[in-house]
């Protein structure tokens, strides 16, 4: 297959989920994944298991760089014209990437909330005026529309930032495999540390 039609993939992670492992093997039985960047933010809790091997690549850091920057280093990291950003802690079905695809020219596709509850109805991608819920745990471009997103926002807004700078869809119909409940979608976000943060990016989004 041509380089022209491959993800590059996406995953800054803590370890924080087991959905990781599932989401892996999945993603490297794909065709359309050319590869997977893997940005540790917590080294010292990597699974051994878990190897540079010919599809995923592991971005080690030193310490946590949060969400966002992870993001920015993981897409210019990328050899791949397509782009996948994903969390650690869901499941997503990948074969819907053949229809991303067809519509990937049109804008910046993030999940619809609906995929998070049920999503077993009619598959369509359909432009959105502002993100769902989940919008941003999973979403696909090109990499040459990303917008760098802004240093001072971390772990929240940088999804709203990219909205605000590129056509904004969704994909409905397609069910995503969460943690038990689907708040704890990003649990590392739940902890008193990340919520500071995530209120701290709120004020400078609004400033930007």
């Amino acid at each position: 297959m041509s380089d022209t039609y491959k993800f590059s993939v996406i995953i800054p992670t803590m370890w924080c989920s087991d959905l990781i492992f599932k989401l892996l093997l999945i993603l490297e039985t794909s065709d359309f994944v050319g590869e997977i960047i893997l940005i540790d933010n917590d080294k010292s809790k990597r699974p051994a298991h878990i190897l540079n091997t010919d599809k995923i690549r592991i971005i080690e850091q030193e310490q946590n760089i949060y969400v966002n920057p992870a993001w920015n280093l993981g897409v210019e990291l990328s050899n791949y014209p397509n782009i996948c950003i994903s969390n650690d802690d869901l499941v997503w079905n990948v074969q819907i990437l053949p229809l991303i695809l067809e519509n990937i020219h049109l804008g910046i596709i993030g999940q619809a909330t609906s995929n998070y509850f049920d999503g077993h109805s009619e598959i369509k991608i359909e432009d959105i005026t502002e993100r769902g819920w989940g919008w941003g745990c999973c979403f696909f471009l090109q990499k040459n529309k990303w917008v760098k997103i802004p240093q001072q926002l971390k772990v929240a807004c940088g999804d709203d930032w990219l909205i605000s700078k590129i056509s904004a869809y969704q994909i409905s119909g397609t069910p995503i495999e969460t943690e038990p409940h689907p708040w704890s979608v990003s649990r590392t976000a739940s902890k008193n540390e990340f919520v500071q943060i995530s209120f701290q990016d709120m004020g400078n989004f609004s400033k930007l």
